[in-house]
């Protein structure tokens, strides 16, 4: 017994033991269980997977909860680290990827938040070195260097453009502008009156040692000049251009003076020649500009290789290249979202006596009576129905009593319809400022347009396409302000009645065009309508002979009429993808010299105004970045930089308005290298980078702001 009672107990301890495990695996679904198994494989993404899938079945799970939470986190801090692997092998692109994961599976991962910007950064720096290097292959170092100076900017580790720019000699001063080897540079007083010119440059020589040699053709004149405290190289500047001499340097030491006319300057005058490949403006755009403005006929476009060559001198290739810049920018470019909608309206109108148009003869029963109803004739007994075939003698005896014919029935309707609205496109289409874009829904329909008849008696004929259906002409100009005129041409069109014969078809076509001109900001909205089409139809149907009679045949007829209304609905919201490239002041406007010699250099009264003006400024201190932030005590923060100006007016009123509509703004001016100050309006102070984008993205939003407004830390504020 005690056998039979230790299996027993044995029996029921594994029963238990089997349903606890049982019990176990059921309070765990199967995603559950699969999402555990992954995270024991560290393949955290599908376990993400898993656990969502697993809360789904069972959203009171806090285990599964725990997991997935804990899943997310690891995932992102897995796709991150995988991101600045890619950011030491400068794989910028497979790097944001990795990040923009990173934040998907944990939206709290503040650090992979910093790093999509930093990546952001990076990319645009190693861009800007790249640049560089390609304007050193065609000689433009200037504009190269700027470049590098830029990928420094967007990314201070970047040493590749710190090797770039340490290449660059550092400036030491301003050279003398004849580059002559002078025998000092001490400042000389001369004054001459009424003095040959020859005598002059031969003084000259004595103080410089310099030889001058003149052309056969210089004419003697003489100078009247009183100058103290002046360089030689200014001094013989100056004398060159009161007595129109132009001088040619043949080494440090020899000079060649001849007379500045257009003859002598095409003699002496060294000229070089440049090619320029543009990316957005045509050659042939380019050349009319360079032409018009140089007045040069040596200016060639190559339209294959999209290239302007310029021949001229070095001043005036430098104007050429700075003209180039200005013009070739990337344009605006605008996604057009259409929505083409139909209103169809229908009013249907049925009124009158509906008789049926056909009368029933057939063979019954001997009748007793008409029958009213033919359910309630078979409750009584009466019901009869047609005799579907009979003998000759049978029919022969056929009295009136067994022949029967059907009633005409009327019915009194009266009919009132709605159309609906149903969406007939929602195209997207992509355009660049100016251009113009296209849209057809619709078909190509054939239609005769000649008849020859042949020799032999055959006719052919000839066909030309139409566009038959909607079409739309957009030609959206994108200004400055983030406004955007659009040319619109729309027109509806359908093939119509058969206006030729049987035999020579002609059809018409019926057109509705609307044309306008509006302006509108980006990401707004225009519907246009009132392209509708009338149609009226109606048919009388009527009692032959009773229908007929005057006045009563009315009440022996019925009407029906419809009128149906087509409305064609256009909603147009365009939206700007890509702002104007806007050059720097120094591209964009420049001194050009005279009318008849070219030269960048700025003029001296403008210099002097220049610096005039600056120490006449009222508030010369407040250039000055302060030190101390006064706004918050926060000393690490993130802040939106939403305004810009070189007037501290304009930014305080900017200021001023947003401080109406609720925002905390603060002011801060800033010295910018060969530009000046500017005075930048900032809204806020933001602990998190992820709060400032979210603030940013409300903001840009509403009309309030524009839409390139951006994120700063506080290195970037104290500048």
């Amino acid at each position: 017994m005690s056998k039979i009672r230790l299996f027993t107990i044995m029996f029921l301890f594994l029963m238990l033991s089997q349903m606890a495990l049982f019990q176990g695996c059921v309070s765990k679904n199967v995603h559950h269980v699969k999402a555990e198994k992954l995270v024991s494989e560290k393949d955290y993404d599908s376990a993400v997977k898993y656990y969502t899938k697993a809360l789904q079945k069972d959203p009171d799970n806090l285990e599964a909860r725990l997991g997935l939470q804990h899943a997310r986190q690891t995932a992102s801090i897995l796709h991150m680290q995988k991101a600045e692997k890619f950011l030491e092998r400068k794989y910028f692109k497979q790097a944001i990827e990795e990040l923009q994961v990173s934040i998907a599976f944990y939206s709290g991962n503040t650090k992979a938040i910093e790093l999509v910007d930093k990546a952001k950064r990076m990319k645009q720096s190693d861009y800007f070195f790249n640049k560089g290097n390609q304007q050193i292959k065609t000689g433009n170092y200037k504009n190269a260097k700027e470049s590098f100076q830029k990928a420094l900017e967007l990314n201070p580790d970047n040493e590749e453009a710190k090797t770039a720019l340490a290449s660059y000699k550092k400036e030491t001063g301003k050279l003398p502008f004849y580059r002559l080897d002078y025998r000092s540079n001490a400042p000389i007083s001369l004054k001459f009156k009424k003095t040959p010119v020859l005598n002059v440059f031969e003084i000259l020589s004595k103080l410089s040692g310099i030889n001058f040699i003149f052309d056969k053709d210089l004419k003697e004149s003489k100078v009247t000049l009183f100058m103290t405290d002046i360089s030689l190289d200014k001094f013989l500047e100056v004398l060159l251009k009161t007595n129109s001499l132009k001088a040619k340097l043949i080494n440090q030491k020899t000079m060649l003076i001849y007379p500045d006319t257009p003859a002598k300057v095409k003699e002496y005058e060294e000229l070089y020649v440049k090619t320029f490949y543009l990316s957005y403006l045509e050659a042939k755009n380019a050349v009319v500009i360079l032409t018009k403005i140089l007045k040069s006929k040596n200016i060639t476009p190559n339209k294959k290789l999209n290239s302007v060559t310029v021949r001229g001198q070095k001043n005036m290739l430098e104007m050429a290249a700075r003209i180039i810049e200005a013009n070739d920018r990337a344009p605006s470019e605008v996604v057009l979202n259409v929505e083409i909608l139909e209103v169809a309206r229908s009013i249907e109108k049925n009124l009158g006596l509906s008789v049926s148009d056909s009368i029933t003869f057939g063979v019954s029963e001997t009748s007793t009576g008409i029958a009213f109803d033919t359910a309630s004739a078979i409750e009584t007994g009466t019901a009869f129905g047609f005799a579907s075939m009979g003998s000759l003698e049978d029919i022969s005896n056929i009295g009136s009593k067994e022949l029967y014919l059907s009633l005409p029935t009327a019915t009194l309707r009266l009919l009132k319809q709605h159309g609906d609205t149903k969406i007939l496109a929602k195209p997207q289409i992509r355009v660049s400022s100016s251009e113009k874009a296209n849209i057809l829904i619709g078909e190509r329909v054939p239609i005769r347009s000649n008849r020859k008849v042949q020799t032999d008696g055959t006719t052919t004929y000839d066909f030309k396409y139409e566009d038959v259906g909607i079409k739309l002409a957009v030609e959206p100009v994108v200004n400055m302000y983030d406004q955007i005129t659009m040319k619109l041409n729309i027109e509806v069109s359908a093939l119509s009645s058969n206006v030729g014969t049987s035999d020579d078809p002609q059809y018409a076509i019926k057109t509705r065009t609307i044309s306008t001109v509006m302006t509108i900001n980006d990401g707004g909205n225009v519907i246009i309508g009132g392209l509708i089409q009338d149609e009226d139809r109606a048919t009388i149907r009527k009692i032959p002979l009773a229908g007929d009679v005057p006045v009563l045949g009315r009440l022996f007829s019925s009407k029906y009429s419809e009128v149906a209304e087509t409305d064609i609905l256009m909603s147009i919201t365009p939206v700007i993808i890509r702002r104007q490239d806007i050059p720097k002041q120094e591209i964009a406007e420049f001194w050009s010299g005279t009318q008849k010699q070219a030269s960048l250099k700025v003029p001296e009264e403008e210099k002097i105004k220049k610096e005039t003006d600056f120490n006449n400024f009222p508030n010369k201190d407040y250039v000055k970045v302060i030190a101390e932030d006064e706004f918050l005590p926060n000393n690490n923060y993130f802040s939106i930089q939403v305004y810009s100006s070189k007037f501290k007016p304009e930014a305080e009123n900017r200021s001023g308005q947003l401080e109406k509509l609720g925002y905390k703004t603060w002011i801060r001016p800033a010295e910018i290298k060969d530009k000046g100050t500017f005075h930048r309006v900032f809204v806020g102070q933001y602990t998190s980078y992820m709060l400032a984008e979210q603030a940013r993205l409300n903001m840009i939003k509403t009309d309030t702001f524009p839409k390139d407004i951006h994120i700063v830390d506080k290195d970037y504020v104290y500048k």
